[in-house]
């Protein structure tokens, strides 16, 4: 890609392909490229970035281009914000679709909202679906509000905990012992999981 290819304005923003060609453009091997791709995405007022660049955009917050690395935190933060502003908003209205903000979540890397959703969301679905989510990111942001997830008094919440714990059991230390405290569970389908995940 070179600067050329980059899209061009359009008045009512960037299409979703332009927005996800300008977020991959951020691991171009050229500054140039990687430099204008960055400035567009933070310039540009309102740009449409699909499930694929919102990816591209979380793989560039680890970027070796500093500049790279500081657009692609400050969008990923701001959709984190609104992610979870349009869960807040649609909590308050009782809205099931609620549900639907997990999956943004979820690819946004964003644990703590999703250990927020897992341990006080009044639907024991979307709890479930929060916990279960938790288990792909990394150990480190999902063992702690999991761990908390074991107490909830719906079992196949329990069970949705147990099973996403159970990716870490072999080598994480917290995980081993809030799956060891599972086995206490009054659930014998939760107990089972648990041991299953230990051996």
């Amino acid at each position: 890609m070179t600067v050329i290819d980059l899209p061009a304005h359009q008045s009512q923003g960037l299409s979703e392909e332009a927005g996800n060609r300008l977020a991959r453009a951020l691991a171009d091997p050229d500054a140039r490229v990687r430099h204008a791709a960055a400035g567009a995405l933070i310039d540009e007022r309102e740009v449409l970035i699909g499930e694929e660049g919102v990816r591209a955009l979380v793989r560039a917050r680890s970027a070796p281009d500093p500049y790279v690395r500081a657009v692609a935190a400050e969008l990923v933060r701001a959709m984190r914000a609104a992610a979870w502003e349009m869960y807040a908003e649609a909590l308050g209205h009782g809205d099931a679709a609620r549900a639907e903000t997990i999956r943004g979540l979820a690819v946004l890397r964003a644990a703590a909202e999703l250990g927020e959703i897992a341990l006080t969301d009044p639907d024991w679905r979307v709890r479930e679906r929060a916990a279960a989510t938790l288990g792909v990111l990394d150990s480190r942001s999902a063992i702690g509000p999991l761990t908390c997830v074991l107490e909830d008094e719906i079992v196949a919440v329990r069970r949705a905990a147990v099973r996403a714990l159970s990716r870490w059991a072999a080598d994480r230390h917290y995980a081993r012992t809030a799956l060891t405290g599972a086995l206490e569970d009054p659930d014998a389908g939760v107990r089972t999981e648990a041991r299953w995940a230990l051996a």
